[in-house]
């Protein structure tokens, strides 16, 4: 081989080795990594307004498109069917991999395995700490985590300012002995003083709660002195001076919502998920604490929490989905006026998007205590309380009489 031609074998062996190097420094197109395909089941009873409905479809959708391979299949159940489809799947070990569940059944789930415990990923998450202390500890079973908050709610004393003005009353009642004295003013042949919601079912329990606390008692020392001036006392604002009507036997929070609105009650015990109806009446009405007792003004913290499935197989990408629903600001302040909530962190209170109403610092300013306190029996705990109001508000037992055999119920469930 010849010196020459030796020189154009160097210079073509540098020049592929050129081109060969500049096509991996981006010449060429790199494959791309493949994206990791994953389903996540996800239940919820959040359908119960078209508002609702699509506040969280919308939320499903936008954390699909930012996370191409997520699919997260939806299903809403009706609210009643809920809890008992939950123990279905409990049961048949089918949980979904992400539930909203009401704080009050966290507990249950727990201890029947359903559920996982979040405190590993809840203790290192520094967004555990912004969560309000009432409603972080709504989420809290034992010394464990079983839920991220999603909707928090509680009850206040509403009422209609033009009944007020028309009566002279200067502003809403703060203790007990205003309340019953306002209610017997305001009550006419057509319209009562004070509307609440007991019939036989939760929906009393949440009622009466609240003057059990009151009144210084508390679920645990029920058929005490305290149990009784509870009882008593609501029972003289139906039964002694019918400032409340009968009605209420019968009333969910929707009732006496829908009574409320039509001007035939001039107040009302009753939740932020009222809002929207009063509003659209065009009705004048303001929120306020509910009257203090004995022990002061308290006020139950309900509403849901996000929990995920305890077998589920895909454990770390549903609480990736859990904690983009919860650290991103406009996911929980467009969950605000949808699901008639109330801010339940520190440092997004005074965010716009929970200016939803006027009135909400006023519901949030009454979150207190959780239901969850009585653990996995929460429902026959319930069962329990609201059947020994509904007795006394009936008149079929004194109050003595109604607390006593409800102690004899309560005390195997709380022990």
């Amino acid at each position: 081989m010849s010196k020459g031609s030796s020189g154009m074998t160097v210079r073509a062996l540098l020049t592929a080795v050129l081109l060969f190097a500049a096509a991996a420094c981006g010449g060429a197109t790199p494959e791309p990594e493949p994206v990791e395909e994953v389903t996540l089941t996800w239940w919820d009873y959040l359908d119960h307004s078209p508002t609702a409905d699509q506040a969280v479809d919308s939320l499903v959708k936008r954390y699909q498109e930012a996370h191409p391979g997520v699919t997260i299949e939806r299903t809403a159940i009706p609210r009643a069917e809920f809890a008992a489809r939950l123990d279905e799947a409990a049961a048949a070990g089918s949980f979904p991999d992400i539930a909203v569940v009401d704080v009050a059944a966290l507990p249950r789930l727990a201890e029947r395995g359903a559920i996982a415990d979040l405190t590993p990923r809840f203790s290192s998450w520094e967004l555990r700490d912004r969560f309000l202390e009432p409603v972080r500890e709504s989420v809290r079973h034992g010394d464990a985590f079983y839920g991220v908050p999603l909707r928090t709610r509680t009850t206040a004393l509403l009422y209609n300012r033009e009944v007020f003005k028309a009566a002279g009353v200067d502003g809403p009642p703060g203790t007990w002995d205003e309340l019953r004295a306002t209610a017997k003013a305001l009550t006419t042949g057509d319209r009562f003083g004070l509307c609440f919601a007991a019939p036989a079912g939760d929906d009393l329990t949440t009622t009466f709660l609240p003057f059990l606390w009151q009144a210084g008692g508390a679920v645990a020392d029920i058929g005490g002195a305290a149990s009784v001036r509870a009882l008593s006392y609501v029972d003289d604002l139906v039964n002694a001076d019918r400032s409340a009507p009968a009605d209420v036997l019968r009333w969910t929070s929707s009732d006496a919502e829908r009574e409320f609105v039509a001007g035939r009650c001039a107040m009302m015990i009753n939740g932020p998920g009222s809002i929207p109806a009063m509003n659209q009446a065009g009705l004048d009405w303001v929120s306020a604490p509910l009257p203090a007792g004995q022990a002061g003004s308290v006020a139950p913290l309900g509403g849901e929490a996000w929990a995920l499935g305890r077998t589920g197989q895909h454990a770390d990408r549903a609480w990736d989905v859990l904690r983009w629903l919860a650290e991103e600001r406009d996911n929980a302040t467009e969950f605000g006026a949808s699901l008639s909530a109330l801010p339940n962190r520190a440092d997004t209170i005074d965010d716009l998007g929970w200016q939803w109403d006027p009135n909400v610092p006023a519901f949030a300013a009454q979150l207190s205590r959780a239901r969850l306190a009585y653990g996995p029996n929460y429902p026959q705990v319930s069962e329990a309380i609201w059947t020994m109001a509904h007795q006394v508000l009936a008149g079929e037992r004194s109050p003595a009489d109604a607390a006593g055999d409800a102690r004899t119920r309560l005390e195997p469930l709380l022990r």
